[in-house]
């Protein structure tokens, strides 16, 4: 018989990442990512399959090492490393295997994409330094001779990222580095400006990336364009195309286009549905070529079994006749491929089940890709097309020996029907040894954002809850993707209407089920979800218990002491200076004094998109009221994604605190 999983069974999963398949279709590369426990630690290396055989580490030792490509004529693998840390570079190893060795020598700072030139002898990256008075080394003299840490001089709006840290003037630019030589080039220098996603023109004497150059970039974030600039450097040329935010550009194989991920939204950016456009080098005829598509090109689904966001590669077919993508639908993410034309969309799986990641072959008839469901973290998988079809084969099974130990709870999907008539999704998860005749108390999780989704993946949140014996129930109310943009788009600027008179049928449903104790129910939710759990708290008792992790309480607060800080009259109405009337009604705050329910706050000091201050004004304000409220406030090495990617023992003492929560409440 299978024992219940346990908080320490979250340090057996094996993390995979960014499959990357050999041009030839042969073998595929992928990052295996652990936790060593002793030691609090996340270390990653690059494993490989060869097709038919069993996977075999292919890198070694404890660092991390990431984004593995694969050279044009499948010789040699990059991929970047910190075994020189503090330091990170980019490593070329031979793909039959040998020493890799260092094919830069940059300073302190972060390395971002990188791509091979058609010929195999350059790699264009992209990268940020990290100031000098901010490396390890400036800290370390600093130290012993007993100097402060130095003030930073600010100037702009967007000078911290969360999980990243202060960067203040830095920017990422872009190189090219010579693979044999070493040698390495500047070729963007405008310090204002940030540049990305590189991708060589077919005959390498070209690189196209993505940059917003607006005069004022930081107060207009959704004005990113294509450029095109030498590979030995010179002016830039700029590639007319709709202004909007731009992800993953691509040069096509015969040289005519760049295709991108985005939207024509510059003002209005925030939830519209990404699409995979298509432009000509030359510029001036983009079109969309997904326009019939209601959903957003990319993956959305929220997990703790990786960080949110996954691959969202798009990818040109060797004869540049078709583009292969993710697209987010109803709790899922599945690849599609549409003609470059425009015509003939074809989603090529659908099912029970998210694919996070993938990579395609020369040939077009393989691809390596990342898939993972409610049941089984992820895992490579090879799918060998025929048409407009995939046959699946399953590459790796790392966590199966874990899967074989524990008993997982099956979701099951349901549908409740709003009062506006509008359906919306979701999930029960039982407990193992669930008897019918029994009530359970019971959960209900709401997931950050907005505007992301709950869905088709693994999340051992979830399941250890239904071990312990709660029923646990996830939805997308309104606000979250893979259903529309209309219905992304339903709580734009007013959050706690609509949103929540959908969780509020949701917990009708749930208060209705038979094996449900309606006098024992519970609601929780991170980031968006926190300020959904402190909403409904503070307008409805119909919860005997709440816990709010990493959440928004003060909008007005906020919005000048986000990561991002609130741009007037975008998203929300007004601003948090003057105008601050919206911000203050959809406030959690401003209903603090009616919040009656026992409610748990977590938050981390290191979090930078809702600042730890967040929490301390709604435990002030209960403290204040005389509530009942207990606070758990991290260090600062934790940050927003504490749950999916903090350090292991604060992972662990976080799920102790929820466990030892609902048991003392429900």
């Amino acid at each position: 018989m299978k024992r219940a999983i346990t908080i320490d069974d979250l340090f057996r999963i094996k993390l995979l990442g960014s499959p990357q398949i050999a041009p030839d279709g042969s073998q595929v590369v992928f990052v295996y990512k652990w936790i060593d426990i002793e030691k609090n630690k996340y270390f990653s290396n690059l494993w490989r399959v060869r097709i038919g055989e069993a996977a075999q580490s292919f890198t070694y030792g404890e660092w991390s090492d990431s984004q593995p490509r694969w050279s044009p004529d499948g010789k040699h693998i990059a991929f970047v490393s910190n075994r020189q840390k503090p330091k990170s570079q980019i490593y070329v190893i031979p793909a039959d295997g040998g020493e890799a060795r260092p094919i830069t020598h940059l300073e302190e700072g972060s390395i971002g994409e990188f791509a091979w030139s058609p010929d195999g002898s350059r790699i264009a990256f992209i990268y940020r330094e990290t100031a000098p008075e901010w490396r390890e080394q400036a800290r370390k003299e600093r130290q012993e001779k007993g100097f402060s840490t130095p003030p930073r001089i600010i100037r702009r709006a967007y000078w911290r990222l969360d999980g990243d840290g202060a960067f203040v003037d830095q920017r990422y630019h872009l190189y090219v580095v010579d693979v044999r030589t070493g040698e390495t080039t500047l070729l963007t220098t405008d310090p204002e400006f940030s540049e990305s996603s590189p991708t060589w023109s077919p005959c390498g004497n070209y690189i196209a990336f993505i940059s917003n150059r607006h005069p004022d970039p930081d107060n207009h974030p959704g004005y990113d364009s294509i450029w095109i600039v030498s590979a030995t450097g010179g002016a830039l040329r700029k590639v007319d195309a709709p202004d909007g935010p731009k992800y993953a550009v691509r040069w096509s194989p015969d040289g005519k286009y760049l295709a991108y991920i985005g939207n024509p939204y510059p003002d209005d950016p925030y939830p519209r549905n990404d699409h995979v456009w298509r432009v000509s080098v030359e510029g001036g005829d983009a079109i969309d070529l997904v326009a019939r598509l209601d959903n957003t090109v990319g993956v959305g689904t929220l997990t703790d079994v990786r960080e949110f966001g996954g691959g969202a590669p798009i990818l040109w077919s060797a004869d540049s006749q078709h583009l292969y993508f993710l697209v987010s639908e109803r709790g899922g993410v599945y690849p599609y491929r549409v003609k470059v034309d425009g015509t003939h969309l074809d989603s090529l799986l659908d099912g029970d089940f998210e694919v996070a990641d993938m990579s395609l072959s020369q040939d077009e008839h393989r691809l390596a890709l990342l898939k993972g469901d409610a049941t089984h973290p992820h895992e490579l998988f090879l799918a060998e097309r025929t048409g407009n079809t995939l046959s699946m084969t399953q590459l790796t099974q790392f966590n199966q020996p874990l899967l074989d130990e524990v008993a997982i709870a099956p979701p099951e999907e349901f549908e409740v029907v709003a009062d506006d008539g509008v359906k919306v999704h979701g999930w029960l998860l039982k407990p193992p040894d669930f008897e019918p005749a029994r009530k359970y108390p019971t959960i209900l999780m709401i997931h950050g954002g907005p505007h992301a989704m709950y869905g088709r993946v693994f999340f051992h949140e979830f399941q250890l809850h239904a071990a312990q014996g709660y029923v646990v129930a996830y939805t997308n109310p309104r606000g979250s993707v893979g259903y529309g943009e209309a219905f992304a788009r339903a709580i734009k600027g007013d959050w706690g209407n609509r949103d929540f008179k959908d969780l509020m049928t949701l917990t009708d449903y749930l208060a209705g089920l038979p094996f449900v104790d309606a006098e024992r129910m519970g609601v929780a939710g991170g980031s968006y979800g926190g300020y959904m759990t402190n909403w409904i708290v503070g307008h409805t008792n119909r919860f005997k218990a709440a816990i709010t992790d990493r959440s928004v309480v003060n909008l007005v607060s906020m919005g000048g002491t986000s990561d991002f800080p609130m741009i007037p009259n975008r998203y929300w109405q007004g601003n948090f200076w003057d105008e601050p009337q919206k911000l203050w009604e959809c406030s959690p705050l401003a209903y603090a004094g009616r919040i009656t329910t026992p409610l748990l706050i977590v938050h981390s000091e290191g979090d930078l998109r809702c600042p730890i201050s967040e929490a301390d004004q709604l435990f002030a304000a209960l403290v204040r009221l005389g509530r009942e409220v207990l606070y758990i406030r991290y260090p600062a090495e934790s940050s927003h994604g504490l749950s999916r990617s903090g350090p292991p023992d604060l992972r662990r003492h976080r799920l102790e605190q929820y466990l030892a929560w609902w048991r003392e409440k429900l």
